[in-house]
């Protein structure tokens, strides 16, 4: 074992020694009579208080100096303090990543029926899901499953109130790469430069969890490079800018699971899929939709 994984091994004991001791003392609390129970509330509260007010004022420091601001993205990256400014509702959970989280544990219900899901975005508090298979229809059944999705998103998602269900097959930004040329016969499905789309670069010349960055030629004034993200069998692809600064994208990085995207200028994550912020409200990446055809990715630019 390394000096550093044995430094984080001692660190979680620690915590976790610490959060125990936590339950233990508010079990405890619990115990006493109305009085004196008030009084321990009472200073516990005004302790939190007094701790919030502190990490508030070390938060807006760090944001207001851009140096300070690129150690705070740091910063939030590390569970332990993450869940801290969570606690003290100073940042707040990622919607996307607690909306995959809940249909992941459902998927496998899902399956055993016959259906599928997929999470197309998250707007608070409107959740955006795709169904398919047996949860896709009007019998019993498909309305039973879509409970089950619309139960594990709301009670997983603070503030999500309302799951709505988009056709099975929008024109997406993102494209399973199996689904191409499954279908025979469907000419009307492929794209091809007299029907707004553009032929992009190869398929094997983007990289697979990671970004790639593609330059149009031969475009209308203001189309300008696009940011290809590349996860597994599915491709994304987004207008070359960062929704907080404009900032390329890079040399943007892809987590190992391929869910997160970072921008290299200033921290911002974005679901590497959806390209929605995980950490500014409202705000997305501009996405173009793209399909796969003879080997190449094909993007409609135009509007």
């Amino acid at each position: 074992m390394t000096a550093t994984s044995q430094t984080r091994d001692d660190v979680a004991v620690d915590l976790d020694r610490a959060a125990r001791r936590v339950d233990t003392a508010m079990e405890r609390v619990g115990l006493l009579d109305a009085p004196a129970r008030k009084v321990a509330e009472d200073l516990k509260a005004a302790l939190e208080e007094f701790h919030r007010e502190g990490l508030v004022r070390v938060v807006r420091a760090l944001k207001a100096d851009p140096r300070g601001k690129e150690l705070l993205f740091e910063l939030v990256d590390d569970p332990v303090v993450y869940a801290l400014l969570a606690m003290h509702g100073i940042v707040r959970a990622d919607p996307v990543s607690l909306a995959r989280r809940a249909l992941e544990e459902v998927r496998p219900y899902l399956e055993s029926h016959g259906g599928g899901v997929t999470l197309v975005g998250v707007e608070l508090p409107v959740a955006r899901v795709s169904l398919s298979g047996s949860c896709n229809g009007c019998s019993s059944s498909a309305t039973t499953l879509r409970e089950v999705v619309e139960r594990a998103l709301v009670v997983a998602v603070p503030g999500l109130h309302q799951v709505e269900v988009v056709p099975a097959e929008p024109e997406p930004a993102l494209v399973p790469l199996a689904s191409v040329g499954l279908r025979p016969g469907a000419a009307a499905a492929v794209p091809s430069t007299g029907t707004g789309w553009t032929r992009g670069p190869a398929l094997a010349d983007v990289r697979d969890g990671a970004v790639t960055i593609w330059h149009p030629e031969g475009l209308a004034e203001g189309a300008g490079p696009v940011a290809l993200v590349r996860i597994g069998d599915r491709v994304a692809a987004y207008r070359d800018a960062c929704a907080h600064a404009g900032m390329s994208l890079e040399r943007g990085m892809v987590d190992s699971e391929g869910c997160v995207l970072t921008c290299p200028w200033h921290g911002l994550k974005y679901a590497a899929l959806t390209g929605e912020a995980m950490s500014m409200v409202d705000a997305r990446l501009d996405s173009y939709p793209a399909r796969l055809h003879d080997g190449a990715v094909w993007l409609r630019l135009a509007g």
